[in-house]
């Protein structure tokens, strides 16, 4: 290596007093002894990974890399995913070699400790080279390992100063969606969303999305009303859906709102409110536009459910139900026939059938429900409460 200082390095030991010349040769001083170690370097040139190579050598990384003394865990992009990257951003390669933060993005690919394929937990945070950004890591229940949106294709590649990992995509120091809720201790939105692997498609820095991001406080009054605890929201076998229709995909700021439904990554509609204050369906938005760099992320403060946006705009008519709370017998006011469906807060059936002005409510737990009825094809929802 050849700094811009123009200092020299064999490996990791620094040339201290070049050419000295004898009769059969020349002489370097070096502050290091060199040794035979297959390093995290030599792995990825056995590999054939040649654009990160020429990166590293280009950034001037090889003297830390290739110490044999040190402990380094590498996730390494095969040349295929500086191509991906290249076309996504339709530039050449040779173009990200010549980004003036390539040596941020490289060394956001290692840490100095050895972390294996086995040790790794699901929704781990993990600290890098790279000051203040962290590897979110994904074990999906299949055994699939991710570092944020890149997937380890070949993973546990020994080394003598390390461990390697190969990965499909590079990955970028981004502020991501994901960041901001990290930032601002949203830790049980955090712990859901890696729950349901889903930190690798929220983490992607290409992608584009709106977050409407519940606070802890909004979680622990869904447990509440749910009658569990957050490991009982965790374990909603809808997880999935319900944070997916938190999202939106691409980006929607505040100004860019209107009245009215929009529609999530869950394939249903939110209803965007504008009068008195923004809300989203039942939720309040306490905090707009938060800027991340793939997306944006807009507080709110209850957590959204599937199934239970209404609005005349969207052709729901409201309906009342007495008494409420129920116990036993739940009236309908002004429709005395038609189909029913109750809905609890996890957005699943848990009744249905056909009614003439009474329901039977009895054999439901308590909790919050959803009472949706379709009637010569107009359809009315409203909730009651079960006690």
């Amino acid at each position: 290596t050849r700094t811009t200082a123009n200092e020299v390095f064999i490996n990791q030991a620094q040339v201290t007093t070049a050419d000295v010349e004898a009769d059969n040769g020349v002489v370097h001083a070096i502050n290091k002894v060199l040794l035979p170690a297959e390093t995290v370097v030599d792995r990825a040139i056995d590999a054939g990974f040649t654009y990160l190579t020429t990166a590293l050598i280009q950034e001037r990384l090889l003297p830390v890399l290739t110490d044999p003394l040190a402990t380094f865990t590498v996730f390494a992009p095969n040349n295929e995913a500086f191509e991906d990257l290249a076309a996504a951003l339709d530039v050449e390669v040779v173009d990200l070699l010549d980004n003036p933060e390539l040596g941020n993005i490289l060394k956001y690919h290692v840490r100095q400790a050895e972390t294996t394929s086995a040790s790794i937990a699901n929704g781990e945070m993990i600290s890098t080279f790279f000051p203040d950004a962290s590897w979110k890591m994904t074990k999906k229940s299949n055994g699939d390992v991710f570092v944020n949106h890149a997937e380890v294709i070949t993973p546990d590649v020994d080394a003598d100063n390390g461990i390697v990992h190969v990965i499909d995509q590079v990955i970028l120091p981004s502020f991501t969606v994901i960041d901001v809720a990290v930032e601002n201790n949203f830790s049980t939105l955090y712990e859901a969303v890696a729950k349901a692997e889903l930190l690798p498609a929220l983490t992607n820095p290409l992608e584009a999305y709106t977050v409407f991001a519940p606070t802890n406080t909004a979680f622990n009054n869904l447990a509440t009303a749910l009658n569990t605890d957050l490991n009982g929201i965790l374990a909603l076998p809808n997880l999935a859906d319900v944070l997916l229709y938190h999202v939106v995909d691409g980006v929607v700021e505040s100004t860019d709102l209107v009245a009215g439904p929009v529609e999530t990554l869950n394939g249903d509609d939110v209803i965007v409110s504008l009068t008195g204050g923004v809300k989203i369906n039942n939720a309040n938005v306490t905090q707009a536009d938060v800027e991340a760099d793939n997306g944006v992320v807009h507080v709110i403060d209850a957590v959204l459910l599937p199934g239970t946006a209404s609005l005349t705009e969207n052709g729901i008519q409201a309906l009342v139900a007495y008494p409420n709370p129920a116990i036993d017998v739940l009236t309908v006011k002004g429709i005395e026939t038609g189909n029913y469906e109750i809905v609890n807060m996890m957005g699943s059936v848990v009744a249905k059938g056909n009614f003439n002005n009474d329901i039977n409510v009895a054999s439901l737990t308590e909790g919050n429900y959803i009472l949706k009825i379709t009637n010569d094809n107009q359809l009315f929802q409203g909730r009651f409460v079960k006690r």
